[in-house]
């Protein structure tokens, strides 16, 4: 596998940017508490189940995300983003990002023969 190459030599990245290491989650709790429990678990079994255990879990940074998924490699795929850690390249790809979050990233399941006809 090729090695993307990096924007910055090492040492020579940018400095002074600040990052957030907090995000709330009471948008999120917000939500869950305008619904009922049978509503919340609805979402729970769905594809989106992962996301009703945000509140429930320690705050995670977006902004500390993107600074660390930033462009320090030069990437020419929209589906994968490339960062350093210790000096190395590391790659994140949907994959990983599926991984991660537990989110179902496969391809759509095709359509069956009823769905195709209530679409018509």
């Amino acid at each position: 596998m090729m090695l993307p190459d990096m924007m910055f030599a090492d040492g020579e990245e940018p400095v002074g940017v600040r990052v957030l290491t907090y995000q709330s989650s009471c948008a999120i709790n917000s939500i869950q508490n305008a619904l009922d429990e049978e509503e919340i678990q609805f979402i729970r079994e769905s594809s989106f189940g992962k996301l009703v255990n945000i509140g429930e879990k320690p705050g995670f940074s977006g902004r500390f995300a993107r600074f660390f998924l930033s462009t320090q490699l030069k990437v020419e795929k929209n589906h994968e983003a490339w960062f350093r850690f210790a000096g190395k390249p590391i790659r994140f790809s949907l994959r990983e990002f599926a991984i991660v979050t537990g989110l179902p990233c496969d391809e759509f399941p095709k359509k069956t023969e009823d769905e195709e006809e209530e679409k018509d």
